[in-house]
């Protein structure tokens, strides 16, 4: 007996100092914000390298998987043993997913990066800049003729230009991108972390299943049963929906970029590289991100020609049809679940937090947590003994008003999470033993 109470005057001691130290790091780091969020950046820059490798695995990931497969079938008909089969087809479809990954970046450095350069050459010119103020200042003069704003623009607009017409003599923009990029140190430690990135994704991907089991027996050593299965489907889930929605979302931006950037050579437009790019990239965003890319690509156009920003804007319109009704839905498969509001919420918030980082990364961490909310308020609900069918809240006044659901025969309530905890996870489903 009284060891019994002495074991629980340790476990209310261990409590208390455990909240004792809690308080003194949360009030360590809110008292000095700034420096705890400098060294998280130094944490984050030295394992820079590590977060690279996880970043190219995770999307070279879909590729190698379908490459092997595609190995296998054809090794099948070999009569090589299955042991040298496997050890040819992932070595197959690692070769693949290495050689995507370089084109990628080949692309990105050797095609998409000069035009970008060349495209701001051409607008930042002097002469272009007077044009545009030019043909600003005759709009402005026959649309807002003896108004108060035509006044505030003379006023405010000549010495703008004036200002930014003196910069741009002062600088040549080949040398302040040499500039830029003259940074030595800073250009190798970048090129070194991504290197030593790919050769961590590789590793990665040829350990992943062992990786991934030794995550799985920790956890069941930390944790209890409950607990432990609770982990593992929320693991499921949450790399069915990053996995769904990061990557379709990448296709599908590179998708509407390529469609831009031809579409945009076909009708003659000017900019047409940097345009598609701008329009590429902010498609990634949902919501907001067509808005993003076309009101200022239709403005760029409307300062050069009027008519060519009206049909670049019929053209975005047609465009996002076709593709947030069809090809976005064939990419992306599954919805999120969640609604349009909660979306807008979610992109606000990381966005806002985390800047284009949080909104590309803010919508599917939000689903996961909008449906680890929906199972816990589900679950308390059946331990109330109250439906969790939302059709039936929308007119309700009273609680007495919801049916009440019939005692279960055993002692506890099992409830079951909105995903099948026991589903087959199809990114393990081709790994195989070491």
């Amino acid at each position: 007996m009284k060891l019994h109470r002495n074991e629980k005057y340790f476990k209310w001691g261990l409590t208390g100092f455990l909240v004792f130290v809690a308080c003194a790091m949360f009030w360590i780091v809110f008292s000095n914000l700034r420096g705890f969020y400098e060294l998280l950046l130094d944490f984050f820059d030295i394992i820079s390298p590590i977060l690279f490798g996880c970043l190219f695995a995770y999307l070279m990931n879909p590729i190698m998987k379908r490459t092997q497969r595609f190995f296998e079938k054809l090794l099948a008909k070999t009569k090589l043993s299955d042991r040298k089969q496997l050890t040819m087809a992932k070595t197959g479809g690692l070769l693949v997913s290495l050689l995507v990954l370089a084109f990628a970046v080949y692309a990105l450095i050797a095609l998409i990066v000069p035009n970008i350069i060349s495209s701001l050459e051409e607008l930042l010119q002097q002469s272009k800049l007077e044009g545009y103020y030019n043909r600003i200042n005759d709009w402005v003069n026959n649309v807002f003729a003896g108004t108060r704003f035509e006044e505030w623009f003379h006023d405010n607009l000549d010495s703008l230009l004036k200002i930014l017409t003196d910069w741009l003599k002062k600088i040549d923009i080949s040398k302040l991108l040499t500039g830029v990029t003259s940074s030595v140190y800073s250009v190798v430690m970048f090129v070194f972390n991504m290197l030593v990135g790919v050769v961590a994704a590789v590793y990665i991907l040829l350990y992943k299943k062992k990786l991934c089991a030794q995550a799985k027996k920790i956890t069941v050593a930390v944790f209890n049963t409950k607990h432990t299965n609770r982990l593992f489907e929320i693991a499921r889930r949450t790399n069915r929906i990053f996995s769904g929605y990061v990557i379709g979302k990448i296709i599908d931006a590179i998708f509407v970029g390529v469609v831009t950037y031809f579409a945009l050579l076909i009708m003659g437009m000017p900019y047409a590289p940097l345009i598609a790019v701008l329009v590429g990239v902010t498609n990634i965003i949902p919501f907001f991100g067509p808005f993003l890319g076309a009101i200022p690509s239709a403005l760029l156009l409307l300062i050069e020609q009027p008519i060519d920003a009206l049909y670049f804007i019929i053209f975005i319109l047609v465009l996002q049809m076709i593709d947030g009704n069809i090809i976005e839905n064939r990419i992306l498969g599954e919805k999120l679940g969640i609604s349009d509001l909660w979306v807008l919420v979610a992109i606000l918030v990381f966005g806002g937090i985390f800047g284009f980082g949080g909104m590309l990364l803010g919508v599917p961490i939000f689903a996961v947590i909008y449906t680890l909310i929906v199972d816990g308020v589900n679950e308390r609900l059946k331990r109330k003994r109250y439906p969790a069918d939302t059709n039936l809240y929308y007119s309700l006044q009273c609680v007495e008003d919801l049916p009440v659901e019939p005692q279960p025969s055993y002692s506890f309530v099992s409830v079951e999470p909105t995903y099948d905890m026991h589903a087959e996870d199809e990114d393990y489903d081709d790994d195989y033993d070491e």
